[in-house]
């Protein structure tokens, strides 16, 4: 039985791989569309980013220890399969890269390490929108 969870939750983690994936690519087009270098604006975006990273691919990884050479489909990165590592850098590695670049690497870092930020986040999301996350 334990086997077919693990399976459910690597497919979970597919899903929070594709979508995370195209919410950076929005966000990237915001970033890349504003003609200024006041990313006010966006700082919303990339907490609210960081928490559902935290809480779609840190946590699934972290509580199944997936091997970083694992293979895995993400159809909106490839139409083949890629590896952990690939997909956690289009990812994580690219809301790092935009956090550093708005000034808010801090508090990303804090929500995806699970810090004060990111359970201050977590009050804030009501319940029936965390029921449909996981």
């Amino acid at each position: 039985m334990k086997f077919f969870k693990k399976g459910i939750e690597y497919n979970k983690l597919a899903k929070g791989f594709n979508g995370t994936f195209v919410m950076i690519n929005e966000l990237e087009v915001n970033i890349e569309n504003n003609y200024s270098t006041d990313y006010s604006e966006f700082e919303q975006d990339i907490l609210v980013l960081a928490y559902l990273s935290r809480k779609e691919i840190l946590d699934r990884m972290e509580e199944y220890n997936w091997a970083m050479a694992s293979p895995i489909v993400v159809p909106m990165m490839s139409k083949g399969r890629l590896t952990l590592t690939f997909a956690f850098q289009q990812t994580i590695g690219r809301l790092y890269k935009f956090a550093e670049i708005m000034g808010v690497s801090e508090e990303v870092n804090e929500i995806l390490d699970k810090g004060n930020a990111y359970y201050e986040i977590d009050r804030a999301i009501p319940n029936h929108i965390k029921n449909t996350l996981s």
